[in-house]
């Protein structure tokens, strides 16, 4: 049987899920007498996927690649898979496409990377051209130190849609462009009087469900819609649903189904910030400079989920870490994840050094594409309340000199760290 069934573009994002270890068997037993099962939501919008998953108490991490098939915004691979256990204490993630890269890209081998140990998937990946993340999680079968997914797989990359051939667009093109010739010939050879002028009737349209998108986000959906977006506002703590993300709407004026007059306001109301009176807070651990054993270290005993990436530095040591966020003695909500950044050494190649652009006020997925477009690394820690909206830091900062294939961190949380 070959190793490589689907190709992929160079570059292309891969999650690599590495296991923490297994579930205890009570815990195992408590999933399966809860009986909760994940959500298929491939294909669909990101706001309309976490709307959904949210209201089974899951807050899923959000990570953004490119993707020629697959409409920006929309779900391209998710984890757990569709109908599989899992539990609001149980990390889940989605893959949500950038759009079209800008930059053309040649086509290679997904390699198979489940089973493999971590540094083995990882270094597979990178020789085939792709771009490994590297995520932690606990697994219900699989041994600590082990890859027990990864995303996109074989089977999800089947089950996307295709991209149709330049010839066939180029047939098309010509058909149509023959169409429209004889049609303008016949014209021609017609008396034809123009009819009387028709007055404009303002007509009727339904208000789009907006429920889990940021303000910019709804505000593109009632444009395409014909409406306008009216009045924004926040609501109170206790008006806020639990599980709402922080700066996405909870509530249209009208509400969305209702028909209204094209051209019309929309009012909409905004999540408020819960994660700033959590009672459960978990103070983060100083890791910076620390060995990866000594992380793991660090971090036993917190309730905290640890997201481990790894990048290229010419000054930190392989094996040490280079960054972390959020940053030592910070107070975030339990379960919150926290990306630690640890350093592979110096490159094997020539090192190519960049300027980290400013992206600080962008959406988050312009500011990925911004970045991924130098050949920067893009991961986003994942605060209980994280708004998938608006970015309002970045570590390093914009200016900072990187290597090529360097990670930032995008800070999108609207007020439990700076």
């Amino acid at each position: 049987m070959p190793e490589y069934t689907h190709t992929i573009p160079s570059g292309s994002r891969i999650i690599v899920v590495v296991s923490t270890g297994p579930l205890d068997v009570d815990r195992r037993a408590q999933l399966e007498d809860d009986n909760l099962r994940m959500l298929d939501v491939m294909g669909k919008s990101q706001g309309v996927a976490l709307e959904e998953l949210a209201e089974l108490g899951l807050k899923p991490r959000v990570i953004y690649d490119y993707n020629d098939a697959i409409t920006k915004g929309a779900v391209m691979d998710q984890h757990p898979a569709p109908d599989s256990l899992t539990s609001p204490d149980l990390e889940s993630l989605l893959l949500v496409s950038s759009g079209p890269s800008i930059n053309e890209r040649v086509q290679v081998n997904l390699p198979d990377v489940v089973g493999l140990k971590e540094e083995s998937a990882a270094a597979k990946l990178r020789d085939a051209g792709l771009s490994p993340q590297i995520v932690h999680y606990k697994s219900s079968s699989v041994e600590k130190g082990l890859v027990s997914a990864q995303i996109p797989d074989t089977a999800s990359l089947v089950a996307q849609p295709e991209v149709k051939s330049k010839v066939t667009w180029v047939v098309i093109g010509v058909i149509i462009a023959a169409l429209l010739a004889l049609g303008y010939v016949v014209y021609e050879r017609m008396d034809v009087t123009p009819p009387p002028p028709v007055e404009h009737v303002v007509s009727q349209v339904v208000v789009p469900n907006l429920i889990g998108l940021n303000e910019g986000e709804a505000e593109v959906e009632l444009q395409k819609a014909g409406l306008v977006l009216g009045q924004v506002s926040t609501a109170l703590a206790e008006d806020t649903p639990e599980g709402a993300y922080p700066g996405t709407v909870i509530q249209t004026i009208p509400a969305n189904g209702e028909e209204i007059l094209e051209g019309s306001p929309v009012s909409i109301v905004l999540a408020a910030d819960l994660s700033a009176i959590a009672d459960d807070v978990v103070v983060v651990p100083d890791v910076e400079g620390l060995a990866e054993t000594e992380v793991e270290e660090a971090f036993e005993g917190l309730d905290l989920d640890l997201s481990i990436v790894r990048a290229p530095d010419l000054e930190v040591s392989e094996d040490y870490v280079i960054v972390q966020s959020p940053i030592a003695d910070t107070e975030v909500p339990a379960g919150s994840i926290i990306v630690v950044v640890i350093s592979t050494g110096e490159p094997v190649d020539d090192p190519v050094i960049i300027d980290v652009e400013d992206v600080v006020g962008k959406p988050v997925s312009e500011a990925t594409e911004a970045l991924q477009d130098l050949g920067l690394v893009v991961t986003i820690p994942l605060v209980q309340g994280t708004a998938a909206g608006t970015v309002t830091g970045q570590i390093p900062q914009a200016g900072t000199e990187v290597l090529v294939g360097s990670v930032v961190i995008l800070q999108v949380q609207t007020g439990t760290y700076e």
